[in-house]
């Protein structure tokens, strides 16, 4: 059987006509001959031609598996023809009899065996890459908890979960992993107290913060109060310069002093072992203003520390200094997230202006600036000393390199916000939580070997997804979540029922 280009076309052109893409049947009748065929032939060649020798062909190719190349009828593999062969199986059985004829000789153009040469190595890698994927894990919930609006693992012991709730009451439970339940339960209450800010005699926990060696944990609350507990639960000090909602606990790595700073932009550096508040910044460009300028603070040192300042800016004070040492100028909106990497000494931040910059030591200027998210950035982690990944709220997720200043990866989720994010403590994975409730986590370690196969593509890649939580309940917004120091567990707060502790 024979098959001229001129009737392959017309056949083409009759598909395109059956199936209604009218514009692709014109762009084809401009171009070739199909009115002559179809004057001669129409009534001949009835619908639906061209699927049915498509369909002949894979037939036939199927039926060539059934005979060797002596002629002789081999065994039926009863398990693979129950299977549904398709065009894309056929196509691959007949490339690997028939390869790809490419240009060599006098026809072929400089290097271009080079060219192929890389092509093809390029292919498998990503064939390699591809096949090692597996499949999306289905996450299963290891334990359901009550309601909270925040949690934290202990840093330390990997089955100490805090819970904060909006009853005045920081729940600290003791986990057997070996039979899924709770071994213990320790309450640490606050009192009923008006919030200034709000108006209610509610005093939800806004804010939970372990020490670094997980045996002291602080609390906050919305009308300012905080309070220092030991791993028993007992109460150590209360500390009560704030007025309003705490919106983030920092500690130094030695666990000797903390800052907190709420919503009316009041930054408290407090000694821990003695309680005493040692100094206390109000950055506001006016004391009537009641934007936010920043919800994160970092320490770069033991005795110094990041706080945001007005219009952007960073400012980096020194213990017992009430003047600040520095500030860094570059973004234009409130500090979302400030990370320190001890390592290669160098400071991350990301801005409501959904830029993500970076800055060394010694200058005023940001050596990196990122762009890219179109809503305000959620969380920012280093991942490495060259790579970062971020979340931001127009549902993207995107890993940066600071020594090449590129996008690498990236993940978008149709444009659900990301209310919640954050990176395992093996910096393994990465975890989101979504404003519909569902929760994925993504695989930073494949996505990392996947990079160092690519490295010369400009082109972002994917980010490989581990595994997907989908919450049941409609409209229930992922409020917090946390990595147990495992990182094999991840706790998750929800907006309209009880939370849950996520088993990889």
């Amino acid at each position: 059987m024979s098959m001229t280009s001129e009737e392959l076309n017309y056949l083409i052109w009759r598909y395109f006509q059956e199936s209604g893409n009218a514009v692709s049947a014109l762009a084809l009748q401009d171009e070739t001959k199909v009115l002559e065929f179809d004057n001669k032939y129409k009534h001949l060649i009835p619908i639906g031609t061209l699927v049915n020798l498509v369909q002949k062909g894979i037939l036939y190719t199927e039926s060539e598996l059934l005979v060797g190349h002596d002629g002789s009828i081999r065994k039926e593999d009863a398990d693979r023809y129950a299977k549904d062969f398709n065009l894309v199986q056929a196509l691959q059985v007949d490339g690997e009899k028939f390869p790809e004829i490419q240009a060599k000789g006098r026809f072929a153009l400089e290097h271009e065996d080079e060219w192929y040469d890389e092509q093809e190595q390029s292919q498998q890698q990503q064939d390699e890459a591809q096949t090692s994927d597996g499949f999306i894990k289905t996450l299963k919930e290891f334990l359901r908890l009550d309601e909270i609006i925040s949690c934290k693992w202990n840093p330390i012991h990997e089955e100490i979960l805090a819970c904060g709730g909006r009853d005045s009451v920081v729940t600290v439970l003791t986990i057997d992993i070996s039979n899924q339940n709770i071994k213990s339960k320790i309450e640490l209450r606050h009192p009923f107290a008006p919030s200034s800010s709000a108006g209610k005699t509610t005093n939800e926990i806004t804010c939970l913060a372990w020490s670094p060696r997980g045996d002291e944990i602080v609390t906050g609350v919305e009308n300012g109060e905080l309070r220092l507990w030991n791993a028993e639960g007992k109460l150590q000090n209360i500390f009560n310069f704030h007025r309003c909602p705490i919106v983030a606990i920092k500690w130094n790595e030695n666990a000797t002093h903390f800052i907190t700073t709420d919503v009316e932009n009041v930054t408290i550096l407090w000694n821990a072992i003695t309680g005493t508040a040692l100094q206390h910044f109000e950055l506001r460009d006016q004391p009537s203003t009641t934007e936010s300028l920043g919800v994160d603070v970092e320490w770069i040192e033991d005795d110094k520390f990041v706080i945001p300042g007005s219009q952007g800016s960073l400012v980096v004070y020194q213990m017992d200094e009430n003047k600040p040492i520095g500030k860094l100028l570059g973004h234009r909106g409130a500090i979302s997230v400030l990370e320190f990497n001890s390592h290669n000494r160098m400071l991350l931040s990301a801005s409501d202006d959904h830029t993500l910059r970076i800055w060394r030591g010694g200058s005023c200027n940001s050596s990196n600036s990122f762009y890219g998210h179109s809503q305000s950035i959620i969380a920012a982690s280093w991942i490495d000393e060259d790579n970062i990944i971020s979340a931001s709220m127009d549902g993207s997720v995107r890993v940066w390199s600071h020594n090449d200043n590129a996008l690498l990866a990236v993940s978008m989720a149709d444009g659900v916000p990301i209310f919640a994010a954050g990176l395992s403590a093996d910096r393994t994975k990465y975890a989101v939580g979504f404003m519909d409730g569902q929760l994925t986590v993504y695989d930073i370690s494949q996505l990392m070997s996947r990079l160092r196969l690519f490295n010369s593509s400009r082109t972002p890649i994917t980010i490989p997804t581990f595994g997907i939580f989908q919450n049941v309940k409609d409209a229930n917004c992922v409020y917090d979540i946390s990595w147990s120091h495992d990182s094999d567990k991840i706790s998750v707060a929800y907006s309209k029922e009880g939370g849950s502790i996520i088993s990889l």
